[in-house]
């Protein structure tokens, strides 16, 4: 059996606000035959009787009331919920996630104060993490990538590029010394990464001037990567934001090695969203901002 849908409710509410078959096409912009062809559609959906006409005018039978008040309470349901997702969407309050890789969420967490401040209503959850997030899926409603998007539904609201350089401990090289050039670094201990990061340049470009023979401290990630080459641990690369904002840490050779390009992106569901807009736009006033340290061209060795 068919199971009766908005539309079979719908008509019975028209007739009931028309008055008449008439009155009914009006309101919902038809003529008086659809209005008619619809209502016997409707009640063979429900396989009864739901108006019985005399002349110019009809009345409900008990069927047809008992669909009409189903129909009222819908309609009341729905006009509610429209209302309140229109205010959703329209107030810049709430919480939006965002979700990026560790290094961003360093970077990113002066941004959470910021919208704070602008919108007392808004909240800023940063998800850091190194597996994907599906933005179709509402997991996150907004991500900072370094893989290209290829979802057409994904919409690319900034892109900047993260600078790597080599670093060492202030320390480490006033009792080693510094390497003169790349091929001097066969002479040092290096902090390396672990394979499945090697594919990227910012993690794997070092390879090549590590000698096979001398013992490599390998790390999973960039944290970990900091805190061993701020312990005097040898020479390592990290990302330019993270370099040289530690104190103890200086750039082995002044100019980054590498540009790797990144994404902010949102799903266009989200692109009417009045809260998921105020943080888009300061996050990328954030970034602009923060353009050349990130890039590690604005920094100085």
């Amino acid at each position: 059996m068919t199971e009766p849908n908005w539309s079979d409710f719908r008509i019975i509410l028209a007739l009931d606000k028309g008055g008449s078959v008439t009155g009914a096409s009006r309101l919902l912009g038809v003529d008086a035959s659809t209005v008619s062809r619809r209502l016997a559609a409707a009640e063979e959906v429900f396989d009864a009787v739901l108006i019985v006409r005399g002349g110019g005018a009809f009345r409900f039978t008990p069927e047809g009331l008992a669909v009409l008040k189903a129909a009222e309470a819908m309609e009341t349901t729905v006009s509610t919920t429209t209302l309140n997702v229109r205010s959703m969407r329209q107030a810049a309050v709430g919480t939006v996630r965002i979700a990026c890789v560790p290094t961003a969420a360093h970077v990113l967490r002066p941004l959470v104060g910021e919208v704070t401040e602008a919108h007392p209503g808004l909240h800023v959850d940063l998800m850091s993490s190194i597996s994907g997030v599906d933005l179709s899926k509402g997991d996150a409603d907004i991500a900072v990538r370094t893989i290209p998007p290829k979802d057409p539904g994904l919409v690319i609201a900034h892109s900047f590029t993260w600078g790597s350089c080599l670093y060492a401990s202030a320390d480490y090289l006033a009792r080693v010394g510094r390497p003169g050039a790349p091929e001097d670094l066969r002479e040092h201990p290096l902090v390396r990464y672990n394979a499945p990061l090697l594919h990227a340049r910012a993690f794997g470009w070092v390879e090549q001037f590590a000698d096979p023979d001398r013992p490599a401290t390998r790390v999973e990630n960039s944290d970990s990567a900091r805190v061993i080459i701020e312990q005097g641990g040898g020479i390592g690369p990290l990302f330019c934001a993270v370099g040289d904002t530690c104190p103890t840490l200086v750039r082995v050779f002044a100019e980054p090695f590498d540009q790797m390009d990144s994404w902010v992106l949102y799903h266009e569901s989200a692109r009417g969203s009045a809260k998921v807009r105020a943080v888009l736009d300061a996050l990328v006033t954030f970034l602009k901002t923060r353009g050349p340290a990130l890039s590690g061209l604005g920094a100085a060795a």
